[in-house]
């Protein structure tokens, strides 16, 4: 597959002008998408909440057509997507969806780096398998300020769960790459649920009585990465399926994907055989459980990958926290 890049850029400009008459907002970002979906359902999950929000480059790259028919080329089609914002400017996206066929063509950076816009930002969203497609992996981190990967649709797309935990342990902690999970990103609303339990002077000393922790409601890679968190939080190391205090003393974690009830459950018993219960409502509030009574708080849901992509693109840096808690693996 050769690339015009003259062509490809004087396709786009005819598109835009077709679709809109009004000035055109200049392109804030690229966004370079990999993906097995011909049909792009995942990407546009995201991008139709940026759409209007933000103008951007995006290059999809299509890595599933070779499995599906072998004899498919590498091939390249254009496209745009125009929203007129409150200032009657054009807010677009001006799409390149290149299909990587059996040569391979496709997926090489000498296709889709050509296309990049120069000067502005690079995010890559990873929505493909991490642990097979580490050499496509690593080109793409090379041409990028930021990784945005979802270990949690990974894992459901094939990926092994301690496998993907190692290969993301490698980029973020190793090499050092930028990277936002956006499993570990919608964990937020409860992270802050737990935290927020021990607020009270009068209950943060019982942060170092925790004996255990049952976690339901979410999945297998989420609640690992849960735990990561905790652990990292509270100064826990790493003991076979559990961990151990500061103290050295045993800590047990369980988890369950059903929440029976609610959509997302935290138990926590203490070793002064009292127990913290929080409990995430569907109904947009969270109940919590102490030994002296019962409190309610109105909690935020969980947020979409729309408003997680949008967070990103607006702030390119590492996640600290995802960062420290991929940290907890090299502690035993």
């Amino acid at each position: 597959m050769i690339v015009d890049v003259p062509a490809v850029e004087q396709e786009l400009a005819r598109i835009q002008r077709e679709l809109t008459n009004s000035e055109v907002r200049t392109s804030l970002f690229n966004l370079v998408v990999f993906s097995p979906d011909a049909e792009k359902t995942m990407a546009n999950e995201a991008l139709n909440y940026l759409l209007g929000k933000r103008a951007a480059r995006v290059i999809h790259i299509v890595n599933g057509a070779a499995h599906e028919n072998p004899t498919e080329e590498s091939r390249l089609d254009v496209s745009a997507r125009c929203f007129i914002d409150t200032e009657r400017k054009s807010v677009c996206f001006q799409e390149i969806v290149i299909t990587n066929g059996s040569d391979g063509a496709g997926g090489a950076p000498g296709s889709w780096v050509p296309l990049l816009v120069r000067d502005i930002p690079t995010l890559i969203l990873w929505q493909d398998t991490l642990c097979d497609n580490q050499d496509l992996l690593a080109h793409a981190q090379e041409q990028a300020e930021k990784l945005l990967v979802d270990t949690e649709q990974s894992v459901a797309l094939g990926d092994p769960e301690d496998a993907i935990l190692e290969v993301v342990h490698r980029i973020v902690v190793t090499d050092r790459i930028p990277v936002s999970d956006f499993a570990f990103k919608r964990l937020r609303t409860l992270q802050r649920l737990v935290a927020s339990a021990f607020d009270d002077p009068k209950r943060t000393p019982l942060l170092d009585e925790i004996s255990s922790v049952d976690l339901a409601g979410t999945s297998s890679p989420a609640g690992r990465l849960f735990s990561l968190w905790l652990a990292d939080r509270l100064g826990w190391t790493i003991d076979g399926a559990h961990f151990r205090d500061r103290r050295n003393r045993p800590v047990a974690f369980n988890h369950t994907q059903v929440a029976v009830g609610c959509s997302a459950e935290v138990h926590i018993d203490l070793m002064t055989s009292e127990r913290i219960h929080i409990a995430m409502q569907t109904a947009g509030c969270a109940d919590v459980d102490y030994p002296e009574g019962e409190e309610s708080h109105p909690v935020v849901s969980v947020p979409g990958n729309g408003e997680l992509l949008l967070e990103e693109v607006d702030a390119i840096g590492s996640d600290a926290l995802y960062r420290n808690a991929l940290r907890v693996l090299d502690r035993y």
